[in-house]
């Protein structure tokens, strides 16, 4: 999903008079052009010659070009298409309570999870991608996840021009005795980043071994994934060049091998953090399957939820005239 150019506007669009882009096409008979039907009409009201010839007019019949219109019309709806998307492609992702002029639109929550072994930095990530360089936050050590945890974010930007994307990151827990409670998360996700330790290459044998075995096995048939090679810092600092090289040609491979993007990573000092988040929701939302699930279980979602706001909404009602009702007789006039 990259920035589109916008079409050049075709001549033939173009009103001859105006020089805008017309909306209400007509022919005029007997010069054969198409103009504005506004400006052709003010046009004959002063003259009685042709705009493009110059010629005196026998017949000052026009009739409404519908093929042009047509044209026209699907055009500006392409360049409007256009547009929405480059502006959508500029979004940030935000924490914290949605625009209150967002409340009545509908929405679309992306799951996406962390999933890797204790003490890769999981948490790390979620928390920089969270509260990012504001805070000295992310320096703190972290402890062990021993429960999925979860954060949710949203798009500053309407996607369609219509749909509050809702982002629910999770952090799945890496020790061996709480993978058992994270099958849900497997199969609900619908983008994942399988995180390895990059000065420790046996938490990148357990990703190759484990995590993205279990990710295809119970998750979605098309979900999306990248490889984070997370501590580079940390990598470049201490690692000697004999093990750099042999980490590097096998993330390189293993990502190749399954046609996955690789990211090389720092949540301390936030090296690449935002981009690898932001790329990965641009590959879901142009997933077309997944997209489809998304829209599907959001629809039903959504609908659920209103039918739900007027029931409350109607028993509240129902216990406002029962309260009236009680209190009125027994009213002694």
């Amino acid at each position: 999903m990259m920035n589109e150019e916008l079409i050049p506007i075709p001549r033939d669009f173009l009103c001859p008079i105006t020089r805008e882009i017309m909306e209400n096409p007509v022919v005029l008979v007997e010069d054969g052009h198409s103009y504005e039907l506004h400006a052709i009409e003010q046009w004959l009201s002063d003259h009685n010659s042709s705009p493009m010839t110059n010629q005196i007019l026998t017949d000052r019949r026009y009739i409404h070009n519908f093929n042009l219109k047509s044209a026209i019309g699907e055009y500006c709806t392409q360049q409007k298409t256009i547009l929405s998307l480059n502006q959508f492609l500029t979004f940030n992702i935000r924490h914290g309570r949605i625009p209150i002029e967002w409340d009545d639109k509908p929405t679309l929550k992306i799951r996406i999870s962390l999933l890797g072994g204790s003490n890769v930095g999981k948490t790390t990530i979620a928390r920089y991608f969270q509260y990012g360089e504001k805070t000295n936050f992310v320096h703190l050590k972290c402890t062990s996840t021993i429960g999925p945890d979860l954060n949710f974010f949203y798009l500053d930007q309407l996607y369609e021009d219509k749909y509050v994307i809702i982002i629910q990151l999770t952090d799945i827990p890496g020790m061996e005795r709480y993978e058992s409670c994270c099958d849900n998360h497997f199969r609900g996700c619908h983008g994942a980043f399988l995180i390895a330790d990059s000065t420790d290459i046996d938490t990148l044998e357990r990703i190759e071994l484990y995590w993205y075995k279990q990710l295809h096995m119970k998750g979605k048939e098309n979900v999306e994934s990248t490889l984070v090679c997370n501590k580079i810092d940390l990598y470049e600092e201490n690692c000697d060049d004999e093990y750099k090289s042999i980490f590097l040609a096998r993330a390189e491979h293993f990502s190749s091998l399954h046609n996955m993007t690789i990211c090389y990573a720092s949540a301390k000092r936030g090296d690449n953090i935002r981009v690898m988040f932001k790329q990965l929701i641009l590959r879901i939302l142009q997933n077309k399957s997944l997209l489809k699930q998304i829209k599907i279980n959001d629809t039903i979602y959504n609908s659920s939820f209103i039918e739900l706001s007027k029931r409350s909404s109607l028993s509240s009602r129902q216990i406002d005239i029962s309260k009236s009702s009680s209190e009125n007789c027994c009213k002694i006039f």
